[in-house]
């Protein structure tokens, strides 16, 4: 049994994380001494914030180079295990930059464009299932590019109380389709079908799987499933005390459960163009 399918179990975990979840973004900010070793208080305050948010922010000490510290970072928390999917590094981390590489500004990520509210990896296999990203700031935009995120767990609460039906449309298991993706001929990602909510087998969690691009997605034909992403659409549009909103500085990063995110256009300084550090992995925090 689940909380997707028993209200009992619902109830107990949704009076938990109401009581437990912070609103404040400045209760969830943790400065860091020593990236490279973690004080077990500044470890455990990560560890219960993602328990609590399913998110985590944190500032550093300002390096010349952050590729190896945010690698140490991450592997503080046991995220070792990446997805090696097209433009990630050699060991895990993906510099997010407006490119001028043509064929890799396809995605948008990768430009400098507006990103609608998504999940990491929506488009994964289950196998290759992103369960936790960390995402850093090398080097912010002259402006803009400023991250709004949500904890899935609190937009699910807030929709099951508002209507159960619309929940479960969301649980359809073809709820959701991403079509293969090919370069050149050869398929680089299959089909990936499921649904929008789920809990994850191996760690028991409630994780979503979502995104709001137009293109190349497929949603089930089905009117309750139609309405129900209506309604989720509308209340990520909202302003709820769980809509966090933050424009990273220099030396600022995040390590979250693969909240629910967007990101706003941005504008670089030419000379310092703006740099994210981005990891994704296969276990939870």
């Amino acid at each position: 049994m689940s909380i997707l399918d028993n209200i009992d179990d619902y109830k107990y975990w949704r009076d938990n994380k109401l009581e437990n979840a912070s609103s404040s973004i400045q209760d969830c900010i943790v400065e860091i001494s020593n990236p490279e070793n973690l004080s077990s208080s500044e470890k455990s305050k990560i560890k219960s914030l993602c328990d609590n948010n399913n998110f985590a922010l944190f500032t550093i000490p300002k390096q010349d180079d952050y590729q190896d510290t945010i690698n140490s970072i991450n592997h503080q928390f046991d995220l070792d295990e990446f997805d090696e999917h097209l433009y990630v590094g050699d060991k895990g981390l993906a510099s997010i930059a407006n490119t001028k590489n043509k064929q890799q500004g396809e995605f948008i990520p990768y430009t400098n464009k507006a990103i609608g509210w998504h999940s990491d990896g929506y488009y994964n296999s289950y196998k290759k299932r992103i369960r936790a990203f960390s995402l850093f700031c090398a080097s912010p935009a002259k402006a803009g590019g400023s991250n709004s995120w949500i904890d899935p767990h609190m937009i699910y609460i807030h929709l099951y109380e508002d209507n159960p039906d619309m929940v479960k449309a969301l649980t359809n298991n073809k709820a959701m389709t991403i079509p293969e993706h090919k370069i050149d001929g050869l398929v680089r990602r299959e089909i990936s079908i499921g649904p929008i909510f789920f809990i994850d087998d191996m760690t028991n969690e409630l994780y979503i799987r979502y995104t709001q691009r137009k293109k190349n997605i497929e949603f089930a034909n089905s009117t309750e499933v139609r309405q129900a992403v209506e309604i989720l659409d509308n209340f990520l549009a909202s302003n709820s005390i769980y809509h966090f909103n933050h424009t990273m500085q220099e030396a600022q990063g995040m390590l979250c459960n693969n909240v629910l995110h967007n990101r706003s256009g941005f504008a670089d300084d030419p000379n310092k163009p703006r740099l994210m550090l981005r990891g994704r992995f296969f276990s939870r925090i």
